[in-house]
């Protein structure tokens, strides 16, 4: 299929080399279902009962990336908008777009040699000036607190000892009654030193009776799995995190099968199956002088979350994306009531600041029938 556009060839992309090796021996996109959400984070109740049509402006790649960031899998779109560039697929009438939501994913996951690079063809192919790295957001080993009091971690690059501090600070700012949410989709290697710091800190919480979710725990599986052999007894802290991310990822075939193998390798009883509930993290966003916020992860906020949006006074409403990192269906979705209430009593609602993949994906929950949808300058 020709867009019309100047194929983007290797040298261009500078061996497109932005994730792990082989990231492009993948298989045709399937682009007839976007995977589910994590079953951890996604009640069943949150998920949309059904979906329109994607706007026909919007390219396929674009549409796939949104719905897959939103689900929480930034891999997997960083894949596949490298993949659409690489292989010159229709990028629809405005290109720049996708590369500004592969720069996006390369800056959550942490990746900056590959968003360089990647900064280095951005000007050469359309001779415009490249995004920026933010080095404030992709400082490795993060945890803050969301405004629901959830404590917040993202871990990039190595899980080793250096992880020790931001652990010990994520405990400080669980609090009672919140989750708290270790992100390990920027994770590239873990060793047995980082396994033991994470395992003591989730040991620390659940003994202080505190909640806590682990994102992406499949990405981290399938970086450790490979690297243990059932039988040696060597590694056990890797072992005991496997299963934990397992138990986690609800994948309790391959809980069992690394079960087995833990318990030949070290001669101990291995930790058992327990089902997981499920989880809702729901940030209340910020109501300012001039207006409304959203802000953070927002996963699985009900109406409830933005009571204070539908209770603004005033003829023209804006709300603030700018610090807003990802938003799921179920909270679209309720955001979409709040704001379609809003106009239908002659009110003007805008939302600016947006992320490229999060006004994308909040077009295909339908805000932009009721909201204009501003994303944010380089």
């Amino acid at each position: 299929m020709d867009s019309g556009l100047p194929l983007v060839s290797d040298d261009d992309l500078i061996s497109l080399d932005f994730t792990l090796p082989g990231a492009f021996d993948l298989p045709p996109p399937q682009p007839a279902v976007p995977p589910p959400p994590m079953a951890a984070e996604q009640p069943v109740e949150a998920e949309p009962v059904a979906e329109e049509a994607p706007p026909a402006h919007l390219p396929p790649v674009l549409v796939e990336a949104a719905r897959l960031h939103a689900a929480g899998d930034d891999l997997e779109a960083m894949r596949r908008l490298e993949t659409a560039i690489k292989r010159g697929e229709a990028l629809g009438e405005n290109p720049v777009r996708v590369w500004r939501a592969l720069f996006e994913v390369l800056q959550i996951l942490g990746r900056r040699q590959a968003f360089d690079a990647l900064a280095l063809a951005f000007a050469r192919h359309f001779e415009l000036s490249p995004p920026t790295w933010n080095g404030v957001a992709a400082t490795p080993h993060v945890a803050h607190a969301t405004t629901g009091g959830h404590a917040h971690v993202q871990l990039t690059g190595a899980l080793d000892a250096r992880a020790g501090a931001v652990l010990k600070e994520a405990l400080k700012l669980a609090r009672p009654g919140a989750v708290a949410r270790f992100d390990l989709a920027g994770v590239d290697a873990a060793d047995a030193a980082g396994a033991t710091l994470l395992l003591r800190a989730l040991a620390a919480l659940k003994k202080a009776g505190k909640e806590y979710v682990i994102g992406n725990p499949r990405h981290l599986a399938g970086i450790i799995a490979p690297g243990l052999e059932a039988g040696k007894r060597e590694n056990e802290s890797l072992w005991l995190l496997l299963l934990e991310l397992y138990q986690q990822a609800f994948m309790q075939n391959e809980f069992e099968e690394a079960a087995v193998n833990y318990a030949v390798s070290f001669e101990k009883s291995p930790p058992s199956w327990e089902a997981l509930p499920s989880r809702e993290l729901s940030p209340v966003p910020l109501v300012g002088s001039h207006g409304f916020f959203l802000r953070g992860q927002m996963i699985g906020a009900g109406p409830e979350a933005f009571a204070a949006l539908a209770a603004l006074e005033g003829n023209e409403i804006e709300i603030d994306a700018e610090p807003l990192a990802r938003i799921d269906a179920g909270s679209a979705q309720a955001l979409e009531q709040v704001v379609a209430g809003l106009v239908a009593g002659g009110r003007q609602v805008v939302i600016r600041g947006l992320s490229v993949l999060n006004a994308v994906f909040l077009e295909l929950q339908g805000l932009a029938r009721s909201a204009g949808l501003v994303e944010r300058t380089a």
